[in-house]
């Protein structure tokens, strides 16, 4: 159920930032769902709400822990994220660093259905943000085309996925400091090895020609060494 309502609050959050892009988007994807008018921005709206509604009715009956890191990342990574106002996402490090308090925030929601927030918890919680602020700057080579402000535009596309490169490599040090107190974690490590590392190809390669795989590899590393850790942990507790 928590997984079922962080992927609908990932998915409106997804909606928001679509609504306020449609500009870009006519540049960046211009078959989207909403830019192309197949969804009406009314529909679009309604559709976030009843996520975002939903989602935390969930979180809220499953946790109160849950609950806040979900509204917390609503209003951080979805509205201060995306809205004209503040925008976040236009600025280089800020949108990513935005993402990453998002991210680590669920991660202490989702342990918490499990066990207490102790220091195990805390330190999980830094290397997914660790994690997410590194990887996600390999996202803005897709939307070279329509950015206004990113790594790519500011380095140009060699200089950034050497910076992507070597960010890619960096969230091992916090998992491997996880890895010396709970040696159940090195299978996490070798899992995120492997993603990172097809990550990297793409970025040694054309990253903005395969901006689309180096995302989706990207999405990838983010998530699925994170199960595992979170499954082997729940084990490793349990036993």
């Amino acid at each position: 159920m928590a997984t079922l309502a962080g992927v609908m609050i990932h998915g409106a959050c997804d909606i928001m930032n679509d609504i306020y892009d449609v500009e870009i988007d006519k540049i960046c994807k211009p078959k989207g769902v909403i830019v192309s008018g197949q969804i009406p921005v009314k529909t679009a709206w309604v559709y976030m709400g009843l996520l975002f509604a939903t989602a935390l009715a969930i979180s809220f009956w499953l946790s109160p822990v849950l609950f806040a890191c979900f509204l917390t990342g609503i209003v951080v990574g979805g509205i201060m994220y995306s809205h004209p106002r503040f925008r976040f996402k236009d600025l280089p490090g800020v949108a990513m660093l935005d993402m990453a308090i998002c991210f680590s925030l669920e991660s202490i929601g989702v342990w918490s259905l499990y066990a207490p927030i102790d220091g195990t918890a805390l330190l999980v919680a830094a290397y997914v943000f660790v994690l997410t602020f590194c990887l996600t700057f390999m996202k803005d080579f897709k939307d070279v085309a329509g950015d206004i402000s990113s790594l790519p535009l500011l380095l140009g596309s060699a200089g950034a996925a050497k910076v992507c490169c070597i960010l890619a490599l960096l969230p091992i040090l916090p998992l491997a400091y996880l890895a010396l107190q709970y040696q159940f974690l090195v299978l996490a490590i070798l899992i995120y090895l492997l993603a990172a590392g097809r990550c990297i190809t793409v970025l040694l390669g054309d990253p903005v020609k395969e901006g689309v795989k180096l995302k989706g590899r990207m999405i990838t590393a983010l998530t699925v060494p994170n199960f595992v850790m979170l499954l082997l942990a729940i084990v490793g507790l349990w036993v």
